[in-house]
């Protein structure tokens, strides 16, 4: 059985990682937990106590680094001014940076970062060399952050002005930050602003003189990183951890091979290493040989595929990396045949490392919801990444909830990891929050039992606010012949779920006020056609920008949502204050063609009887003869010129004088001659 317990319940009993001693204040208590951590160094096993000296950090301020970054800048600073002669504050503050030039980076491929995440990398980046330097300056026992400096010069390069700063001596004249506008939101994230000091000391600090040759002489791929590398072994006098980090930017995807990685691996950089440790950086080159996808009918490759994460599991490997390669043969298995029962076997060997991503995950879920449900392997895998991975602490809730897969039944217990989750992801507006942690526990269990088991995880991810939740739980309410069915709860999350951006939200909130302001018994329908309008009208830029982005495209409701205003503007015209909107969105597709919004265009103007305020013959002609010249064959157009034109020899002969005093590059939406 495996004990559900309440996030607090964890984190008390993890001395390793203190959760909330920055957001605090508690500054004496970092104090003594960096103090305890790097006295460590002394007993502990090198690889040992690098990977806490990085990991547990990383835990402890992930979320107010994330979340409240500028309150997290403000308590260092605070930290450091309670306690200056320690240099555990400059080694944070490095961190802050770090993580954000990371951050705004993020692990997408280069082409697909924006130029304003770019931006803000690199101005972080500027904050985070500078905040790197004064660390050196201030104590040489700050040589651990020379790894963040590492990673930041692959992934980003180094600044321009640093090697003229170090090398030359040449102090940067303006040394500033730059942020374009559309580059401010994301940016005060951070605290990163145009008046933001970026304090680079005057002289290279003593740590780096005696580096100072060798920078020129690295002959080696990512050179400005290999210098890092080298100042973070020869200080350390191990290095394993960053010497693996280095090694991931050999592979091919960096432009190099694997063989770069087994000749650095047997250079003099790695001769203090045992072959034991060595074989860490041999598992990179042999995990990238795995790190592949396959389409189900590539049945011969992924067969060898399983060969030879069965080779590698018979060579030397930690216990956590034989979990991921466990991981890789459960993939290759889950191709052949999604219920294959060695999966089975596969899971139950990683399940206690903490190695899953989302996806592996996914995988988990479905074959233990098709294959297994007497295991408990999905209960240890939520239970040994619950505190890292952000849909492991949504699972564990739910089994928790429920009492699956050997978890010990406590729905009170839920509630906190659900909470938990959102520290570890934010919550996102739509359409980026569409796919988020509990989208991919839940949309694994929808299915079951009519939406029974799902919907108070919805309700809380909901109240939590992550907009798949509020739409899903509103669609569910929305079943009429469902037993969950509920008008008042179905439009409390629809409305929810649309004020976070959801467009289809936001457009069935435009169809619930259309419907109120044509109630029959309605006396007053303005407000509610205003409402309406206000929804359908966010939804429409929020679509058109999210496709033009090519983030999100849903031309269908788009399509819907121009049908809606060509069907319904003679309710929003009788209140020209509304309609006008709603008008020149029509006339701008109008322009481009759309032969409906032309119709109705031209029936507005030719309503004298309903709509005398926007009457005008001529308009109406004008816009008739725009749709007949589209296509004189199309029901709409052939209904609207009998309704303008008439059948009168009166009622043609005036349309016909009418059209003649329109000058041809007068009538919209005319197609040039080709000739």
């Amino acid at each position: 059985m495996i004990k559900s317990e309440y996030t607090h319940e964890v984190f008390r009993k993890d001395i390793h990682c203190p959760q909330g001693l920055l957001e605090n204040k508690n500054y004496a208590e970092l104090e003594n937990f960096f103090n305890v951590l790097w006295q460590s160094r002394s007993h502990k096993l090198p690889q040992l106590w690098e990977n806490e000296w990085f990991d547990q950090p990383k835990q402890m301020f992930k979320d107010i680094f994330l979340n409240h970054g500028i309150t997290a800048l403000k308590h260092i600073n605070e930290w450091h001014l309670a306690f200056p002669e320690s240099f555990f504050p400059y080694i944070v503050r490095v961190r802050y940076w770090a993580f954000w030039a990371a951050e705004y980076r993020g692990q997408e491929w280069s082409s697909n970062v924006t130029d304003e995440m770019w931006d803000c990398a690199r101005e972080a980046q500027k904050q985070l060399y500078a905040s790197a330097m004064q660390a050196f300056a201030f104590s040489a026992e700050t040589w651990t952050i020379a790894l963040h400096l590492l990673n930041s010069a692959v992934h980003l390069d180094e600044p321009e002005w640093f090697a003229e700063w170090m090398l030359k001596r040449r102090y940067p004249s303006n040394l500033v930050h730059k942020i374009k506008p559309s580059a401010q939101a994301m940016a005060q994230k951070s605290g990163l602003n145009q008046d933001l000091k970026i304090d680079l000391p005057q002289d290279v600090p003593q740590l780096l003189q005696k580096y100072l040759n060798l920078k020129e002489e690295i002959d080696l791929p990512h050179a400005d990183a290999a210098f890092w590398l080298k100042i973070f072994i020869e200080e350390s006098g191990f290095g394993l951890l960053a010497v693996r980090d280095y090694c991931w930017y050999l592979l091919p995807r960096w432009g190099h091979d694997h063989q770069a990685i087994i000749d650095f691996a047997q250079s003099d950089w790695c001769q203090h290493f045992s072959e034991i440790e060595k074989s860490e950086l041999n598992y990179i080159v042999w995990f990238d040989t795995l790190d592949t996808s396959f389409d189900k009918d590539q049945t011969l490759e992924i067969k060898k595929y399983i060969q030879k994460a069965q080779a590698i599991l018979k060579r030397p490997l930690t216990e956590r990396n034989r979990a991921v390669i466990y991981l890789k043969l459960a993939y290759f298995y889950y191709l052949l045949d999604e219920n294959d029962p060695r999966i089975l076997s596969c899971y139950q060997n990683a399940a206690d490392y903490p190695v899953f991503d989302e996806y592996e995950l996914d995988r988990a879920i479905y074959f233990w919801r098709h294959n297994a449900q007497d295991s408990d392997f999905l209960g240890r895998i939520a239970l040994s990444n619950r505190k890292r991975l952000a849909s492991a602490a949504v699972l564990y809730g739910f089994l928790c909830q429920h009492g699956w897969s050997s978890v010990e039944k406590n729905p009170l217990v839920a509630q906190s990891w659900y909470e938990q989750a959102k520290l570890l992801e934010a919550p996102k507006a739509y359409p980026e929050g569409r796919y988020c942690c509990f989208f991919r526990v839940a949309n694994n269990f929808d299915d079951d039992h009519g939406y029974i088991f799902i919907i108070d995880l919805l309700h809380q991810g909901a109240d939590l606010g992550f907009v798949y939740c509020c739409f899903s739980a509103g669609y569910i309410h929305s079943l009429a012949e469902h037993a969950l069915y509920d008008v008042n709860q179905e439009l409390y999350y629809a409305k929810k779920a649309a004020d976070q951006g959801h467009y289809i939200a936001m457009y069935n909130m435009g169809i619930h006020y259309l419907n109120l302001s044509m109630d029959e018994n309605q006396s007053q329908p303005k407000e509610y056609l205003k409402k309406s309008l206000g929804y359908f009208e966010q939804s429409r830029l929020g679509l058109e920008k999210s496709q033009q982005d090519h983030r999100y495209i849903n031309s269908d409701l788009l399509n819907d949502l121009i049908d809606i205003y060509v069907t319904r503007l003679f309710n929003f015209s009788y209140y020209p204050e509304i309609a006008e909107q709603m008008i020149a969105v029509l006339k701008t597709k109008a322009h481009k063609r759309h032969i409906a919004a032309m119709c109705a265009i031209a029936r507005l103007h030719f309503d004298l009887k309903n709509r005398p305020h926007y009457y005008d013959y001529a308009e109406a002609v004008k816009w008739c003869q725009a749709a007949y010249l589209q296509d004189p064959e199309h029901d709409l157009v052939k209904e609207v010129l009998y309704e303008i034109m008439g059948n009168t020899k009166r009622s043609i002969k005036k349309y016909n004088q009418t059209i003649a005093n329109i000058a041809a590059s007068d009538i919209p939406g005319r197609q040039d001659v080709l000739i």
